[in-house]
């Protein structure tokens, strides 16, 4: 009886194993498959590049080419913007795919300040669930702009719109919609808004008088700020 038992079990754990086999097999056939099919976009030299060279923007062009032929090195045309201007140690032929390890000093990090576009300012307030909504909005959002204070003689609160539909750059020390809260900070300590010049007077003159209130818009008008800097007409804050 015990033998048979043996047996018994003995057979349901090579079964195990083989469907475990069969099953690693199959996602390996079609993880080859799907990376023959899907391609993905990428920087390529337009033509031959010398040793030394400085990458210009007319000596690159963005291409699609095969997932199993893309290395973790290769650079994204979204982040084109990083490698203009540096020279490269190595040739790098025509219709090759440029690579972090083609330039001496690997990726340059995003500064923060390079989400500002030309003739815009970046202006923070101090975070509060109240009047910032700041568990609530997350960077890339719209939000409209209200200053609020009290009428001398009145009873009553004066509440005007001062801006609106005005891009939310960063909460606390997140400037990207899906990252996670920085080490070290359990709560948000600012907010941090994409404004024109007099809209960053309008509102700090209206911080230093009354009370500032955001107003959570509910379409996403902007795109996740690490796939582009670039803000169309559509999407810059609005007067």
């Amino acid at each position: 009886m015990n033998r048979k038992i043996l047996l018994v079990i003995t057979s349901c754990v090579i079964g195990l194993l083989t469907a475990a086999v069969y099953a690693a097999r199959i996602q390996q056939l079609r993880d080859e498959i799907t990376g023959l099919t899907e391609k993905v976009p990428v920087l390529i030299a337009k033509r031959n590049l010398a040793a030394g060279e400085a990458l210009l923007h007319e000596d690159l062009a963005a291409d699609l080419r095969f997932e199993n032929q893309v290395s973790k090195r290769s650079i994204a045309p979204d982040d084109i913007d990083l490698i203009l201007g540096r020279r490269i140690f190595h040739p790098v032929p025509a219709g090759e795919i440029i690579l972090w390890t083609d330039l001496p000093e690997g990726p340059r990090l995003r500064k923060p300040s390079e989400k500002i576009p030309a003739g815009y300012r970046a202006i923070s307030l101090p975070a509060d669930e109240t009047h910032t909504m700041v568990h609530f909005i997350s960077p890339g959002d719209l939000v409209d702009v209200v200053s609020s204070k009290f009428i001398e003689g009145a009873v009553k609160i004066d509440s005007r719109l001062i801006a609106e539909k005005i891009a939310v750059l960063s909460v606390g020390q997140r400037s990207e919609e899906w990252s996670k809260t920085q080490f070290g900070e359990e709560y948000p300590m600012s907010v941090t808004l994409l404004v024109t010049p007099k809209k960053a007077l309008d509102i700090l003159e209206a911080s230093q008088s009354g009370e500032i209130h955001f107003l959570a818009r509910g379409t996403h008008l902007l795109p996740a700020w690490s796939h582009s800097t670039n803000l169309s007409e559509q999407e810059i804050p609005i007067e």
